[in-house]
C-alpha cells in the first residue's frame, strides 16, 4: 500500500472572513486529512481572528492562525506562508486564498493522480470552476506573447496537460521544489506573482493539471463585475474577461506592470515586444473597460514602470485617498 504524504494547506486572508471560514471548512472535511492548515492574515480589519476564535477554528490542533500587522498583498502573504509552511516539514504544500473551496475529494484526486507520483513533477493544479460549476479557465495556462488560458481539451478525463502558469488557486506544490524555488517576489504585491513563481518551479520539475480535482473560486479573476461590454465581448472572443471598477483598477495597472517585468526577465522582452503587449492591453481596455481613454496613459505608464523593473506606487491605500479626493 502506498503511503499517503503529508500536507499542510496555505490560506491568504484579508478582510473576507465569511468565505475564508467557508474556505477552512471545506479544508477540514477533505477525505484526504491535512497534517495542518496556516491561515496566514494579511492584516484584516473586519474581525477575521475574533471569527476563527468564536467558531473555535483556532483551537483545532491542524490550524494555526498568523496576523500580519501590514498588507503585504498576495506576493508577500504567500511568500511568508511557504516560509511558515516549509517549517512544517510537510512533503506538499497546498496553496489557496480565502476565496477558494475545494471539492471533498480535491486533494485526495490531487495525491493520488499519476503525476503525483512522478519526481519529475513540481507541482499540481486541481480545475477551477465558478460558483455555478462553469469552467474558470483564467488560472491554468500557458505563456507566449500573453497568457492565454489551456485549452478545454486539456480538461479530458485522465489527461494531465502541462501547465505554464499557474494561479495560487489550489496549487499543489512539492515542499522541496518550494524550497528550492525561493518566495514569491514581493515586490509584485499582487498580479502574476503566481505566475512568476510557477515559471520558476518549471525550472525544477513540470506543473501538471489534474482535471478531476476541482476547487471552487468564488471571486472572478480581478473581482470585476460583467458589463455590457464584457458580455459582448466574451461572446465573440469566447473569453471569460470581466470589467473592473475605476476604485480598483491599481490591480490591472499592478498585472500590467507585473506581467511586462516577468517577461522582460524571463523572456528577453525587447522594445518591440513591449510596444505589442501594450497594444494588446489597450485594445482590451478600449474593448472592455468604462471610460478607456481615462485608463489607457495609466496603463502605459505602468507598462514602461514593469520594463524598468520599477515597482513603486501609488499604494492600493494612495490610490484610494486619490479617489476620494476627486
Amino acid at each position: 500500500m502506498l503511503r499517503t504524504p503529508s500536507v499542510c494547506a496555505l490560506v491568504i486572508t484579508r478582510n473576507r472572513k465569511e468565505l475564508l471560514a467557508e474556505c477552512l471548512a471545506a479544508l477540514l472535511e477533505q477525505a484526504q486529512a491535512l497534517s495542518a492548515v496556516i491561515v496566514f492574515d494579511n492584516a484584516s480589519t473586519d474581525g477575521t481572528g475574533e471569527m476563527l476564535s468564536g467558531r473555535g477554528l483556532t483551537r483545532s490542533p491542524l490550524v494555526r492562525y498568523v496576523r500580519s500587522a501590514v498588507n503585504t498583498g498576495g506576493a508577500g502573504g504567500f511568500a511568508e506562508a511557504l516560509r511558515l509552511g516549509g517549517e512544517t516539514g510537510a512533503e506538499w504544500l497546498w496553496l489557496m486564498d480565502d476565496d477558494a473551496e475545494p471539492q471533498p475529494d480535491a486533494l485526495e484526486r490531487l495525491l493520488t493522480s499519476l503525476p503525483a507520483r512522478d519526481a519529475r513533477t513540481a507541482a499540481l493544479c486541481p480545475a477551477v470552476v465558478h460558483r455555478d460549476g462553469t469552467l474558470d479557465p483564467l488560472h491554468r495556462c500557458r505563456l507566449g506573447r500573453f497568457v492565454t488560458p489551456l485549452p478545454a481539451s486539456a480538461y479530458a478525463p485522465g489527461h494531465y496537460a502541462a501547465v505554464d502558469c499557474a494561479s495560487f488557486v489550489g496549487l499543489l506544490v512539492r515542499a522541496s521544489a518550494a524550497r528550492a524555488a525561493g518566495p514569491p517576489r514581493r515586490e509584485f504585491f499582487l498580479g502574476y506573482d503566481d505566475a512568476e513563481y510557477s515559471l520558476r518551479l518549471r525550472h525544477l520539475g513540470e506543473i501538471r493539471l489534474v482535471p478531476d480535482s476541482v476547487v471552487t473560486h468564488k471571486i472572478s479573476v480581478g473581482g470585476g463585475e460583467a458589463s455590457w461590454r464584457s458580455r459582448f465581448w466574451n461572446r465573440i472572443l469566447g473569453a471569460h474577461y470581466t470589467a473592473s471598477p475605476w476604485t480598483s483598477y491599481w490591480k490591472d495597472l499592478y498585472r500590467v506592470r507585473n506581467l511586462v517585468a516577468m517577461k522582460a526577465e524571463h523572456q528577453g522582452l525587447s522594445r518591440g515586444g513591449l510596444a505589442l503587449v501594450i497594444a494588446g492591453y489597450v485594445a482590451k481596455t478600449l474593448m472592455y473597460e468604462d471610460r478607456p481613454c481615462r485608463r489607457v496613459p495609466w496603463l502605459i505608464r505602468f507598462a514602461l514602470k514593469g520594463f524598468r523593473g520599477d515597482f513603486s506606487g501609488p499604494t492600493p491605500d494612495e490610490w484610494t485617498r486619490r479617489q476620494l479626493r476627486r
